[in-house]
């Protein structure tokens, strides 16, 4: 049986297509870093340039005898003080120096007690129910309530770690944190969908005794090889990322993978450091991966068309999006956790309106899913015919 499965394995890494594919995979994730580098991005700098400019213009659209009063005086305090802050942090950025600036710190006092002094500002004038401008200043000017806490537990968990704000996008441990993104939601998906479309396909053609189960039943051969084709996705994505990576660092600032990145846990939002949010992203995407390259090689024995596999597969990961549009009623629905990212950041709880879709479900149901392929193959594959639709024995020349 080894011998059969290094076969089989020797048959899979020495096919053409599986080698220009793993190496068109491999240079992309490899160069990840050096391309992402080539974008426009907006440096946190600029979006305070934005921010101050809307402090500044907040009162001009407020009328003037509506900061009248104790309480419209105590918002116009709140706004001001908040205008001066954006503006300190703003230069404390432009300096590149961290939490604050060598030489000036009285005077521009440290980024995160201003921010979140921002947010304590801000969470004060949303319950100023009394003024009379409140909801322009809702709609113009504050953020949502759910963004401003989110702001404090980002400068808690800053402080908590002692550490300074990032103030390049570029940097190497927020470049990881987007390829790891990228790589576990629907590039991988397309990945799968190439390298798993004509697995059995071909077979057909070139080798019909596989098609008839012999000498391998065809049960074992469809998850041996989903888990070579497993091996060899995580192989070239793993090495691919970490050649990024490394290679970042040599052009870019560091930054630091301790950083604080959202969470969607336990129905709010937490914090935790980019090394911990990518090894949560990249288990996820190695479970599903798992899953998703059975049902790929499942369809290629089934639909026997390349391309119909191809869309199929590559389509599961739109699933949520579509599924969306039907009334959904349980958090336990596999196809929400086809997209990893929008359940770790909690974007599948707010579009979907249940609040019960955390990624820790994710192994659950996927092992449900497991087993329901498991079942509907068994019965499915007993049932494809073996010598009709074309499939006959090559003859001997």
């Amino acid at each position: 049986m080894k011998k059969i499965a290094y076969f089989e394995w020797l048959k899979i890494v020495r096919d053409w297509k599986t080698r220009v594919i793993a190496l068109g995979f491999l240079l992309f994730f490899g160069t990840f870093s050096l391309l992402y580098r080539q974008q426009e991005v907006v440096l946190p700098v600029m979006q305070l340039r934005g921010e101050y400019a809307d402090a500044q213009q907040i009162f001009r659209l407020i009328p003037d005898q509506h900061f009248e009063g104790e309480t419209g005086e105590d918002v116009q305090l709140a706004l001001g003080r908040n205008a001066t802050l954006i503006g300190l942090n703003q230069y404390i950025l432009a300096q590149q120096e961290g939490n604050t600036v060598s030489g000036v710190e009285e005077v521009v006092s440290d980024y995160l007690s201003n921010g979140r002094q921002i947010a304590e500002n801000n969470q004060f004038l949303y319950n100023a129910t009394e003024f009379e401008s409140l909801n322009l200043l809702k709609e113009v000017y504050l953020p949502a309530e759910e963004e401003i806490e989110k702001d404090l537990k980002f400068y808690e968990a800053l402080e908590a770690d002692d550490l300074n704000i990032e103030w390049n996008p570029l940097a190497s441990s927020q470049i990881l944190k987007q390829q790891v993104e990228l790589v576990t939601g629907v590039i991988l998906f397309i990945f799968i969908a190439l390298l798993a479309g004509d697995q059995f396909t071909r077979d057909q053609v070139k080798n019909w005794s596989v098609t008839q189960g012999i000498p391998i039943s065809w049960k074992r051969q469809w998850r041996s090889r989903s888990l070579m084709l497993w091996g060899i996705i995580w192989s070239v994505t793993l090495l691919g990322v970490v050649t990024s990576y490394l290679g970042s660092l040599f052009f870019e600032t560091s930054g630091t993978l301790n950083y604080p990145v959202p969470i969607y846990l336990n129905q709010t939002t937490e914090y935790l450091p980019i090394w911990q949010y990518t090894l949560i992203l990249l288990g996820s995407g190695m479970i599903l991966s798992f899953i998703v390259l059975l049902i790929a090689n499942g369809l290629s024995w089934i639909i026997r068309n390349i391309y119909l596999t191809i869309l199929l597969v590559t389509g599961l990961y739109f699933l949520p999006a579509i599924g969306g549009q039907l009334t959904s009623v349980s958090s336990w629905q596999p196809s929400f956790y086809f997209n990893i990212q929008q359940v770790v950041q909690g974007t599948s709880a707010r579009i979907y309106g249940l609040e019960a879709i955390e990624i820790w479900k994710l192994p659950i149901v996927l092992f449900i899913l497991w087993v329901i392929l498991e079942l509907a193959f068994k019965y499915i594959f007993n049932l494809i015919p073996t010598q009709t639709l074309g499939l006959k024995r090559r003859k001997s020349l």
